[in-house]
């Protein structure tokens, strides 16, 4: 990724500054051919080089960014030492006008830019008119003119487009940050909000059942265990996507919770198959809905149906006991989940409140549209060039726009050379063969078949003109150096330009018409080389973009899992170990299974608080509280703990909080201990050492636990050391 950070800038200034330089020599020679010596030579030179590095600036600064002021002076001075050197070195002197045409659409916003920019080849138009010069060499350079600024402009905006687009990759990936975070948001609640909203609920039912109904107690206390096996993967899926469920499943799982609630329960499915994508939308939207039925009403009656209506599947769940008026849930959860899930999968929902009857109805299409077929070729071309980024589609743009201009001024050059109307049109075909080749070229096509096409169209002419002409060489240099690669490609693009040069020399042409075809044809290249390099530059930063976007993407979900690893993991190790443990009570110890389920339930309501944090993507938490919710904890799975810390700093407070509530669940899961001991020193320095640690160290899974807990304190210049010795395990955590 350094590489493309650094690429767009030096490549786009060195493209533009070797291009402006060849320009500004071509301009030389003309002036030169023209026998032009003495101080009127040197006149002209020094206007020149200002045209030249007032171009430059142009060309590689933010003018439009520039106030009214330094914008105007740096123009007219532009247009002064542009257009004064008419008075003495004759019409070679406009060969340097396209700069001005380029300056003004690069520091002009708006309309007036390109009444400014016609205004420069209009004006060379007049002084060439006036210096009596030839129709068809007024015409030739008018547009030389024009054609020069638009090449100027296209060469400056790509650059100036490929470092915006770069620079906003932090922009980019803040978006996809935010936008999985939304995704998290809706998870969470929608997922673990049902999983942590059923154990309460299912605790509780056990609690009120005790003493008196042990048996039933116990029962409840098995589907408590279940759904925390369920709330674990759960929390992977939320961490890491989503997955397929089933509706059916999900009408079967809420039967039992509303039955548990003590509500009367109608089920009515279509037996009608689901694809695999509207069965995970309508089982999670109708987690959502019972949720909402048992937080937000006082039913007595639910009803829970699937009907066919054509193309769609309808979903609806209906509840007496709604409270009226209909809550409104907090924005971004409840029920504005459920209609954004089903408006994202092209479906609709509704909600009805009919004095206290509150019915939730969601319609989703059986499949969406399949999107029209694309078989023509040139169907697809267009739809490969508009389906692009806007960014990538103006820089194709402008570069096809500059190749169709080289390909018209090549046509414009052999008609200086007698050539009969047949030869003419055999020869802009040819040259349609180049500019196409180059086009194809920039929108990733004919790679392979690129430059043997190119020698042939390019050389073929010579058959029924019998001369090489202007920027006969261009278009094949160009591609000797997009195609090519390394220095071999340099190689084969001064070949052809010595190609040119032999066959001028070989033709009889003067050294002056030499040298200008030579340089023509490899400035040609240059300019054809650059445009297209530019384009895929673009490409290239495009896509490193959403590289970007998706690495960020990727960090979030870490971040996403770290925090339910932290956060909910040990809560709901802790549901677990203590519905066990009430549940191997049963039925002898009602009283102390009793107690047990208490503790169950306050463990549960501090995990809704920490799903709505992990969801908000920010939480703190307190080390002092850890350190009793982990004595708690482990005194209830039977560890004896052994607990010594003073005061800890605040800046690592919240640190040291997460690390313990890791270190607590890693005790758990993966150790059968019976003494735990915590110790924390002035140094910050915490130790956590338990025993009944087995031989092999259990398999871990990949980027979590102590893995992701040793890269989160690396990264606060922390330290994690992991000890295993003779059935105990040893965690020491430094932080600076």
């Amino acid at each position: 990724m350094v590489s493309l950070g650094m690429r767009p800038g030096l490549m786009a200034r060195a493209v533009i500054a070797a291009v402006l330089s060849a320009y500004t020599f071509n301009a030389l020679i003309f002036v030169w051919d023209e026998g032009l010596r003495g101080w009127p030579l040197g006149a002209f030179v020094v206007c020149l080089l200002t045209a030249f590095g007032l171009q430059l600036v142009h060309s590689t600064r933010d003018v439009l960014l520039w106030s009214s002021r330094p914008k105007a002076l740096t123009l007219s001075a532009q247009a002064v030492v542009t257009f004064a050197p008419f008075l003495w070195a004759g019409p070679q002197a406009g060969s340097s006008a396209g700069f001005l045409a380029g300056s003004m659409l690069l520091a002009v916003a708006g309309p007036l830019r390109w009444a400014l920019y016609a205004a420069v080849p209009a004006t060379v138009l007049i002084a060439l008119t006036w210096k009596g010069m030839a129709p068809l060499d007024v015409v030739y350079g008018t547009y030389f003119t024009a054609l020069t600024g638009l090449m100027v402009y296209g060469l400056s905006s790509l650059a100036s487009l490929a470092l915006t687009v770069h620079a906003a990759r932090g922009e980019l990936a803040a978006l996809a940050v935010a936008q999985e975070r939304l995704r998290v948001a809706r998870d969470v609640h929608d997922l673990l909000g049902y999983n942590v909203s059923a154990l309460t609920l299912k605790s509780e039912l056990a609690y009120r059942l005790l003493p008196g109904s042990a048996e039933r107690a116990r029962r409840e206390l098995r589907d408590v265990l279940t759904l925390s096996s369920q709330a674990l993967g759960d929390v992977r899926v939320v961490a890491g996507g989503s997955r397929p469920m089933s509706l059916a499943a999900e009408v079967r799982s809420a039967e039992s919770m509303l039955i548990a609630a003590d509500m009367a329960v109608e089920i009515s499915l279509s037996p009608c198959p689901l694809p695999e994508e509207v069965d995970t939308v309508l089982a999670i939207v109708l987690r959502e809905a019972i949720t909402n039925v048992l937080r937000h009403s006082k039913a007595r009656h639910c009803r829970v149906e699937t009907d066919l209506a054509g193309e769609h599947i309808v979903l609806r769940v209906v509840n007496d006991g709604a409270d009226a008026p209909a809550p409104v849930p907090d924005a971004g959860v409840g029920l504005d989940n459920l209609s954004a899930r089903v408006e994202a999968a092209g479906g609709t929902s509704t909600t009805v409140l009919d004095g206290d009857r509150f019915t939730f109805t969601a319609e989703v299409p059986l499949a969406p549209p399949a999107p029209p077929p694309v078989d023509d070729p040139v169907t697809r071309t267009v739809a490969q060039i508009t389906g692009q980024p806007w960014h990538l589609r103006v820089a194709r743009t402008i570069a096809i726009v500059v190749l169709l201009g080289y390909g018209l001024l090549m046509v414009v050059n052999v008609l200086a050379q007698s050539v009969d109307s047949l030869g003419l049109l055999e020869f802009a075909l040819c040259v349609a063969v180049l500019v196409g080749v180059q086009i194809a070229l920039i929108l990733g096509f004919l790679r392979g078949a690129a430059l043997p096409v190119q020698v042939v169209a390019t050389y073929l002419p010579l058959l029924w003109i019998g001369a090489p002409w202007g920027s006969m060489g261009g278009f094949l240099a160009g591609t000797t150096l997009i195609v090519l690669s390394g220095a071999w490609r340099w190689s084969c693009y001064a070949a052809v330009g010595v190609s040119v040069a032999a066959l001028s020399v070989f033709h009889g042409d003067p050294g002056e018409w030499t040298a200008y075809l030579t340089l023509s044809t490899l400035l040609t290249g240059l300019v054809v080389y650059g445009i297209s390099s530019l384009c895929g530059l673009v490409a290239q930063v495009d896509q490193a973009r959403d590289e970007l976007a998706r690495g960020a993407v990727t960090r979030e979900r870490l971040r996403v899992a770290r925090e339910l690893q932290d956060l909910l993991g040990q809560d709901l190790a802790a549901m677990t170990v203590k519905s066990e443990r009430a549940y191997r009570l049963l039925p002898g110890s009602a009283d102390r299974a009793r107690a047990e389920l208490a503790e169950v339930l306050d463990v549960a309501r501090r995990a809704v608080g920490e799903v709505r944090s992990v969801a908000s993507g920010y939480r703190h938490m307190s080390f002092a509280a850890e350190l009793d919710t982990a004595r708690a904890t482990l005194a209830a799975a039977g560890v004896r703990v052994h607990a010594s810390a003073g005061e800890v700093p605040e800046e690592v407070d919240a640190v040291l909080a997460v690390v313990l509530r890791e270190a607590v669940t890693n005790v758990l899961r993966h150790s059968a201990a019976t003494c735990c001991e915590i110790v924390v020193t002035a140094d910050v320095t915490l130790t956590v050492r338990n025993d009944g640690v087995p031989a092999l160290p259990p398999p871990g899974e990949p980027g979590t636990a102590l893995d992701d807990l040793a890269e989160r304190l690396n990264s606060i210049g922390g330290s994690l050391k992991c000890v295993r010795d003779s059935g105990t395990f040893l965690l020491k955590v430094d932080i600076p």
